[in-house]
């Protein structure tokens, strides 16, 4: 595992490699790329939260200014 919690990207098979391993391979890389596109999710989900907190921040501050004047 990497430091963004990925498998290692699968190694592809030489060219004398037999049809099960080339379906492994298939397989390792359809896993491969679909842990990459959770992990995109996962960053993309933590940004976004990040913003709606900050943009709620922003609010209350605004809020309590205008109940202020």
């Amino acid at each position: 595992m990497s430091n963004f919690g990925l498998p290692p990207k699968p190694t592809m098979p030489g060219a004398n490699a037999s049809d099960t391993d080339r379906l492994k391979y298939q397989q390792d890389m359809q896993n491969y790329q679909f842990a990459l596109q959770q992990a995109m999710n996962a960053i993309t989900q933590e940004g976004a939260t990040k913003s709606n907190l900050q943009k709620a921040a922003h609010d209350a501050i605004m809020a309590m200014i205008n109940n202020l004047r």
